[in-house]
């Protein structure tokens, strides 16, 4: 009897409990401002490390209660934060990634060259480890291109994913009854294989994107119709590779970029720094947030 009072006693103080329990998650979803993390200790002139890592996107995901920006996201915090500051005197742009959708890379693309134009500042690119496909549509925004000699670019072009299930379909007996208002309205579905018509008007679309993003690279780039001829077919390569195509202007570290982005902005010893949130590695120019 009183182990059964015990236990009702103890339930009604739990359920008590909880009726007052009051937890705001809201903050948890809620991203904390940048601060700026020094890398190298200098002089009063600022040079800043703007990263672009990872897939290429325009907006982020949400996990569970965690936020994750998308680049572009990211970049235009960056961006508004640097703007404010007036020591900062050039960029060294890092990058490490395989780039993602072309939408997400132009506009990466288009907002460095406007911070660039607007500020009047130098732009350094240093390749990390990957600066393929979109990456290195980034990276066309730079003035100078240093690549670490273990990293890998190129891969200029555009990619259309698309697969055919309609030979499995037929396997398990599964027609496709899609409706559609016009002929080419499902162009691209993985339902039935390509029409010779819609293969053509999807080459289409890739092949604009694509002269688009060769024209970037021929307004940037030093680049000859022999070097073009080798890599128009979105060969990925050494970093010394592209060097030779004069896809990189240097192969080397971060080192070289510093020595660089102040020999450009004819700055002396000039402070570092990145812009990162709290809880997001300190770590040096190598590091990820």
């Amino acid at each position: 009897m009183e182990k059964r009072l015990f236990l009702c006693a103890a339930l009604l103080f739990l359920l008590s409990g909880c009726a007052f329990v009051s937890v705001d998650l809201s903050s948890l979803t809620q991203l904390p401002p940048l601060e700026e993390r020094v890398i190298r200790e200098g002089s009063d002139q600022k040079i800043l490390v703007i990263e672009i890592l990872g897939l290429i996107r325009t907006t982020g995901s949400r996990d569970t209660f965690i936020h994750r920006q998308g680049t572009l996201e990211r970049l235009d915090n960056v961006l508004e934060m640097a703007e404010k500051d007036k020591s900062i005197k050039g960029v060294i742009l890092k990058v490490d990634s395989p780039g993602g959708s072309y939408t997400a890379s132009d506009l990466v693309y288009r907002r460095i060259r406007e911070y660039k134009t607007k500020q009047g500042i130098p732009v350094v690119c240093c390749i990390v480890d990957n600066g393929t496909s979109g990456a290195y549509m980034a990276a066309l925004a730079a003035d100078h291109i240093i690549a670490l000699p273990s990293s890998v670019v190129g891969n200029v072009g555009v990619l259309l994913p698309s697969i055919s299930l309609e030979g499995l379909m037929e396997k398990v007996g599964i027609d496709n009854q899609t409706i559609t208002s016009g002929n080419l309205k499902d162009a691209g579905t993985p339902l039935r294989d390509m029409t010779p018509e819609e293969y053509e008007l999807l080459k289409g679309i890739v092949m604009e994107f694509y002269s688009n993003f060769m024209s970037r690279v021929k307004e940037s780039r030093p680049v000859t119709e022999q070097d073009i001829a080798v890599f128009q077919d979105g060969r990925v390569m050494t970093s010394t590779m592209g060097k030779a195509l004069h896809l990189v202007d240097e192969v080397g570290y971060y080192e070289d970029a510093l020595k660089k982005i102040e020999s450009l902005a004819r700055v002396e010893e000039p402070t570092v720094i990145v812009y990162r949130r709290k809880g997001e590695n300190r770590g040096g120019f190598y590091s990820w947030p």
